[in-house]
């Protein structure tokens, strides 16, 4: 069987290595390109071969002149709802600029399967829980209104004879995520406090929820859609379906670190946070076969462990 390419954007972050490597594992050769915004180059696999751009820019893409590929995987573009409110330009040329001038590259070079990862978001306050694909797109962020908005140049894209997916995620959470960044990934944000030593900063209402899907599930997702024609041109919700409180996930967090009675501090909240949604994801269920398999409690087991395991051999 031939060897099939791809190129990851965002390549070097959380999401975007984690599905790199089960690429690799899956003998495709795979390029990533990343501009280190909130990635690390330590995070791509030595199998995956690396160019640093900013896909935001126009003239990047003379730097991918002579690359071909089979598909993309766009991930890349700042991370965080709160952050995009600091630099809302620099937002737009991440999300959306990126994924127009990136499309356009794939038309031009003939490359006929695009996914995208897209997020909760986009749906703003839900009118009804759970939420499905058919909700209306109601951002209260620049961010989530820069992913709708690339959803839509994917959209029309995808009439130019471009097989598209995009992806919708919530709450992704596990081993491997950015500790250091404190503007995004609730689960991350929570437990780097414990590991700092320092009291957990709770911004808003305790009595907010969120959907919280496992990295390896996730991964999952993308891998299950890639070759599957029933997923061109869909949009899928990638979510447990599972309502967790923000004070049930402290409480879980706490005592899977072992220590139930960690100080937790409360804050006002952060503008444009939304309070609770939870995903339906039947649509992804029925077409391929996917499901969350790994509850809250595992996935923190296994993120703290990661994280224990990282210390110690800091110490070494």
């Amino acid at each position: 069987m031939a060897v099939k390419s791809a190129l990851v954007t965002g390549g070097a972050g959380f999401i975007g290595s984690a599905l790199t490597r089960a690429l690799v594992a899956d003998n495709w050769s795979v390029l990533v390109v990343d501009n280190f915004s909130t990635g690390f180059e330590s995070n791509i696999p030595l199998e995956a071969d690396f160019i640093k751009i900013d896909l935001g820019e126009e003239s990047s893409y003379s730097k991918l002149k002579n690359v071909n590929c089979d598909a993309v995987f766009h991930l890349a573009g700042q991370s965080s709802g709160e952050g995009s409110f600091k630099d809302p330009l620099y937002d737009l040329k991440s999300h959306v600029m990126s994924t127009f001038w990136l499309l356009d590259w794939c038309r031009k070079k003939g490359v006929s399967r695009f996914t995208y990862a897209s997020s909760m978001g986009v749906y703003g306050d839900p009118r009804y829980l759970p939420v499905n694909e058919a909700h209306p797109l109601q951002p209260k962020t620049f961010y989530a209104a820069s992913k709708a908005s690339a959803e839509a140049y994917i959209t029309f894209y995808k009439t130019t004879g471009i097989d598209t997916t995009i992806f919708r995620l919530f709450s992704v959470y596990g081993p491997g995520q950015n500790l250091d960044n404190k503007l995004q990934g609730m689960v991350s944000i929570y437990l780097s406090y414990i590991l700092e030593g320092v009291p957990i900063v709770l911004r808003g209402s305790k009595d907010r929820f969120r959907d919280f899907v496992y990295i390896d599930d996730v991964v999952n997702a993308w891998m299950s859609a890639l070759e599957n024609p029933v997923s061109f041109g869909k949009i899928y919700n990638v979510a447990s379906g599972h309502k967790t409180r923000v004070e049930d996930l402290i409480s879980a967090l706490k005592h899977s670190f072992g220590a139930p009675d960690y100080p937790v501090e409360s804050k006002d909240g952060t503008m444009g946070d939304q309070f609770g949604i939870v995903g339906d994801n039947s649509l992804i269920a029925k077409e391929l076969k996917w499901n969350a398999k790994t509850d809250l409690r595992t996935g923190l087991k296994n993120m703290i462990d990661f994280e224990k395991a990282r210390l110690k051999e800091k110490v070494r």
